[in-house]
């Protein structure tokens, strides 16, 4: 067996996931922790529960607490998606999870899938890459009990495989990520989420990643008192423009300029 110094870390284009430590900082991490807990006290009735027992999910974050604005375009993460997927991209889907602890008596739903699926469930093998979901765990998951993802590394490229079932289908895998880290996923790779049996409550946030002529999944509140105080790329991510056609061909900085900063690498003019 190698060395630990020796092992690679999954990388997104290879395993189909990808986790940066450190991707927030703590004060971060405290301030979206309050803002989820606000959330979900304030928006109880947007709340939906999803496919998985004991999982509260809100949808849209950006328009439901200022704080949520910022893990869209962060010098620590964007830079890998944009490796992924270049500048013309933006945010057509986010949510916030709110996952309590399960009994260990109950009988646990995992529902294996793929993201993006009215392209990843319809068009053949082998699949495009066409879109990238960032997660911030707000608390750490240090063990399968916690309840994080399940993945199964590689299934993002080559033919065709059946949907997995179960807790431990051929291949999967948990990932392990301390609070304030990114865990990147591949829409084509198979995920789920875990059983959360710690007995503690898991807080995540999901922002997904696609270019800007797909459709988002749901609608923001983009009114122009809204977006004016924004950086540029914020705008962009958060799907404004006035041109269509900009969406698939932009013509200048001004309708791309997360393009500006991929070319000159400079992140820090985020």
């Amino acid at each position: 067996m190698p060395s630990t110094s020796t092992v690679q870390k999954p990388t997104l284009a290879e395993q189909g996931y990808e986790v940066i430590p450190d991707a927030l900082s703590p004060e971060q991490v405290a301030r979206l922790s309050e803002a989820a807990d606000r959330a979900h006290e304030r928006f109880r009735d947007r709340a939906r529960d999803y496919y998985t027992p004991r999982r509260r999910m809100l949808f849209a974050i950006q328009e439901l607490e200022p704080a949520f604005l910022e893990p869209l375009a962060l010098p620590t993460t964007l830079p890998a998606v944009c490796q992924a997927l270049g500048p013309n991209i933006f945010v057509y889907h986010s949510h916030l999870d709110r996952n309590e602890s399960v009994p260990d008596d109950l009988e646990f739903p995992f529902n294996w899938h793929r993201d993006l699926q009215g392209i990843t469930y319809t068009l053949p093998h082998p699949l495009p890459l066409l879109s990238v979901k960032v997660s911030y765990p707000l608390t750490d998951i240090t063990g399968i009990e916690d309840g994080g993802p399940l993945v199964i590394p590689g299934t993002h490229t080559g033919p065709e495989t059946t949907r997995p079932t179960g807790p431990e289908p051929p291949g999967a895998v948990p990932i392990l990520a301390a609070a304030g880290s990114a865990i990147l996923i591949d829409s084509r790779v198979w995920h789920t989420v875990g059983a959360n049996r710690s007995g503690n409550i898991r807080m995540t946030l999901f922002y997904a990643y696609a270019y800007r002529w797909i459709r988002p999944i749901e609608p923001y509140d983009l009114t122009p008192e809204r977006l004016a105080g924004l950086t540029p790329v914020q705008r962009q991510l958060l799907g404004a423009g006035d041109r269509l056609e900009a969406f698939h061909l932009p013509r200048s900085d001004d309708e791309l300029p997360l393009r500006r900063i991929v070319e000159s690498g400079d992140w820090s003019a985020l």
